[in-house]
């Protein structure tokens, strides 16, 4: 039963002075939120438009549970793969300790943008083959994003190696 007397009983930690007080810091605190984060924050919502085709993981050898764990203190680690489907093409990637090696597949010449968190922005072009290579690799999260022969754009999530 809580009524006046019940809470008169218990008295609250803060009094009205020290409960605006307290409002008062925390409306001031997003304003302290480093500018780093704020400008992720923009860019994880900005990077693609409605007209993209989402490019999804399909694949990572972090998470192949037939290779995972197998290998010994005298081995070194193997590349590490990842997939990127979509209806139109398909990223392949190896990540090794120097760079990123690309394929898109079905083979074509074409500008690959390559979008980081921190806002830096590299264009790479394919070759013959559909290879290319990044390099050095992106110290950021990034997204890879190209325009295909029939008029598609395709962009791939967040990487983070």
């Amino acid at each position: 039963m809580w009524g006046a007397a019940a809470m008169d009983d218990q008295k609250p930690g803060w009094d009205d002075d020290e409960l605006m007080a307290e409002l008062a810091l925390a409306l001031r605190a997003p304003g302290e939120v480093p500018l780093e984060f704020a400008e992720a924050g923009q860019l994880a919502f900005t990077w693609l438009s409605i007209d993209d085709e989402l490019a999804e993981l399909t694949y990572d050898s972090a998470y192949d549970g037939d290779r995972a764990g197998t290998l010994t203190r005298d081995e070194s680690a193997p590349l590490r793969a990842l997939t990127y489907s979509s209806p139109e093409l398909t990223f392949e990637l190896e990540i090794t300790d120097e760079a990123v090696h690309g394929q898109i597949v079905p083979c074509q010449v074409l500008d690959i943008q390559v979008l980081t968190l921190s806002g830096e922005e590299l264009v790479v072009t394919t070759d013959q083959v559909g290879c290319f290579t990044l390099r050095p690799i992106p110290r950021t999260p990034f997204y890879l994003r190209c325009h295909t022969a029939v008029g598609i754009d395709v962009v791939t999530n967040w990487i983070a190696i």
